[in-house]
């Protein structure tokens, strides 16, 4: 299961925007980015089960977070009539929260954990995609400079914002057709599936 968590913060002017918090990558802290060589294990799991976690389907849950900022270059044009505003850098992150991940005790196997793994692995295929499409954003321009700006804000957060829930809609189907990780068939499928939108994450939905 995934608990997936968002919020903006916006900064005007020649800025950073910014969802979420940035990451640190020690284990231990408050947030773990995704490694391809290093896959999350049972220890990062470190949150207290809801009271009620034996009654539900679920095993486990990783708690997940795509950040992403972008800065801005802004230039006059037109002989000064006009400023024209550009993505002068992208950066997008995927992290696990393990003060919020749990598992029940007791239900730590294998399938579960690499279930969850599978979740923090199609968060990693949405902030791929995310920040190719960022980085794709075009150049606006506006009579200020702080209408360039807010063009290219408007722009980048109306794309973030498709993506990000995107991804949860296909997190909550991933657990709905793998019925958490129970079913085998539905679980390697999947598996497929995030392999290779890892590879070519804008051919994700």
């Amino acid at each position: 299961m995934i608990k997936f968590r968002q919020r903006l913060l916006l900064v005007l002017g020649i800025a950073i925007c910014l969802l979420s918090s940035i990451a640190l990558a020690e284990i231990g802290s408050a947030h773990v980015d995704w490694d391809q060589y290093v896959p999350v294990s049972w220890d990062l799991f470190q949150g207290t089960p809801p009271a009620d976690a034996h009654q539900r389907t679920e095993a486990a849950a990783i708690h997940m977070t795509i950040s992403w900022r972008a800065s801005y270059s802004v230039s006059s044009s037109n002989g000064g009539s006009s400023w024209l505003g550009q993505v002068a850098a992208i950066t997008v992150t995927n992290t696990m929260e393990p003060g919020s991940s749990w598992v029940v005790p007791g239900k730590a196997h294998d399938n579960v954990l690499n279930h969850e793994r599978l979740h923090f692995d199609l968060n990693e295929v949405y902030r791929r995609k995310l920040e190719c499409l960022l980085l794709a954003t075009n150049s606006c321009q506006g009579a200020t400079q702080q209408a360039a700006v807010d063009q290219l804000n408007a722009s980048l957060h109306q794309t973030a914002t498709v993506v990000l829930q995107k991804v949860s809609e296909m997190q909550t189907l991933y657990d709905s057709q793998t019925s958490h990780s129970t079913n085998s068939a539905e679980q390697a499928r999947w598996q497929g599936l995030i392999s290779q939108w890892l590879i070519e994450p804008t051919t994700a939905p």
